[in-house]
Parts: structure tokens; sequence; C-alpha cells
């Protein structure tokens, strides 16, 4: 789906609790992605993407429901751990796994671009300057502080982001971090996504605001293609016990034995193989 090849570049969810105590409780997040590329209609846009976030002990629960898959981000054993229920398959890439993934990638998508640029097609130079700047993304960034808006535009890629101040500098950066690697991960997770550079570019401008949070993110590619994206996040500051029962759910999943392990790689090539179906 093509619009799915967008919303890891797109996804900002406020994952950390402004105060210890809520904290320790943890924080539940639900996410809705628009499709407001027909923004002029009457008609309400368009949910493309629902997700539930929940932090609990350290760790960032994120599920999709429509994939029946949750991925689990475990900064102190630098790892992640996706759970596929629908087809009892789990992988743990490790942080190390995936920077090297996306390092084998880059020679061969430049060797592509190069091929892209020397046909003379029109539709094959957009292609190659599209992937060139996912590659080296280079934005211009405004930012308004009485309406807490960021935005980083480029010819053809914008990003419009709504911010609210945070009062702890440390949970702001371990957000952050959270979604450099969540990017890096899907743009692996999924094929045909983007290359999670532009959103990491997103949170670098972010760290410089100090102490400020994303609360909704758009993706806009105009005029190159008319479609844009919107991210809105509902966020609660404890953990209701469904939610606890989720979590647990999932934990006794990994450790039943129904569930086979697989290693990274395996975990691609079945989802591709799922998604061709």
């Amino acid at each position: 789906m093509r619009t799915r090849m967008f919303l890891a570049m797109l996804m900002a969810v406020p994952v950390l609790a402004a105060q210890p105590a809520v904290h320790a409780q943890g924080l539940r997040v639900s996410t809705n992605v628009y499709d407001i590329s027909d923004s002029d209609s009457q008609t309400p846009p368009q949910v493309v993407s629902t997700s539930l976030t929940l932090i609990h002990n350290g760790r960032v629960y994120d599920y999709v429901h429509s994939a029946d898959e949750v991925v689990i981000y475990d900064p102190v054993d630098r790892r992640f751990t996706v759970l596929n229920t629908k087809r009892n398959l789990a992988t743990r890439p490790t942080f190390d796994e995936i920077r090297h993934l996306l390092e084998s990638l880059r020679p061969k998508t430049e060797d592509y671009i190069n091929e892209q640029r020397t046909t003379g097609n029109p539709e094959a130079q957009r292609i190659a300057e599209s992937l060139q700047f996912q590659l080296d993304p280079q934005f211009k960034n405004s930012f308004d502080p009485m309406k807490g808006l960021l935005v980083l535009s480029s010819p053809s890629f914008t990003y419009r982001v709504e911010t609210r101040k945070w009062t702890d500098s440390d949970q702001v950066e371990k957000y952050l971090a959270y979604t450099d690697w969540t990017a890096r991960l899907n743009a692996l997770l999924h094929p045909g996504s983007l290359f999670p550079e532009p959103r990491i570019a997103l949170n670098e401008s972010i760290r410089k605001q100090k102490d400020r949070m994303p609360i909704s993110v758009e993706l806009d590619l105009r005029p190159n293609e008319q479609f844009r994206l919107k991210a809105e996040h509902q966020w609660t500051q404890q953990l209701s016990s469904d939610d606890h029962a989720r979590i647990a759910r999932w934990e006794e999943s990994l450790n039943s034995g129904a569930i086979k392990e697989i290693p990274f790689r395996s975990y691609q090539q079945a989802m591709l193989v799922s998604k061709s179906k």
C-alpha cells in the first residue's frame, strides 16, 4: 500500500510522562494517522492507520491492530522484539544489526540512483531525486515559539510539527532516541518504506528547540505529489488494567513456546511473502 510507505516518516508519539511518579505508572498513547491530501473537500479525512503505544518499566510496546504485530523497544538490551501473533513469529534485531543492514543498503541505493539518472526518463529522474533526498535530506527550518510550530521545508518534502513545552529534558532525549531507532527499524521492516534520515533530521531539529515534545506531525509531499498525512495523538498518563493485561499477554506469548523465533532477515522475507499474497 502506497500510503504505508510514509507512515514511518510521520509517526511521532509523545511517549514519556512529565513527572517521575507518572513514568513509574506508565503511559498510554493512541495514534490516528489521517490522509489529508484532499483537505479542501467537505468529506472528513480518512484514517489510514491506528496504533496503541504503551510505556512500562522502561520498555515501549507499539501495537498495530491491522497487522496484529507488536514492536517492543528495549534500550537497555539495545534491541527490538517484533512479535506477530497472527503468524506466531518473532524476531529480535539488535541496534547494531539494524545499523549494519542500513549501511549496506546505502551503496546499493546510490548505484540505483545513478542508473535512474542516466535514463533520461523524467519519472526516473524524479525517483532518483526522491531517493537522494531521503539519503541526504536538506531542510530549511523555522520555529514559531508562540504557536510551538516547527516547520522543516524543502521544495517537495515538508514536515509541520506542533510541539508543547516539556519539563524534563532527559525524557525528551529518551523519546527522540526511541523514534530515531523506530525510524531505522521501520525502514527495514516494511518493504517500500522511506529511508530514516528525514525523520532523524526532524528529531535533531526538535532537540535544538530545547525541552519540547511533538504532539502532532504532518508530512506534505506537494507539489511533486498531492499527498499529505497527519498523525494525531491522544495520551493518558497512566496505564489501565486492560493495558497491563495486553503487556502480560504479549510477554506470555513470547515465553509460551508457541512462538517461533527466527533471524531478522528471515522475518523480513516472511513478511514480504505475506504482503504479496
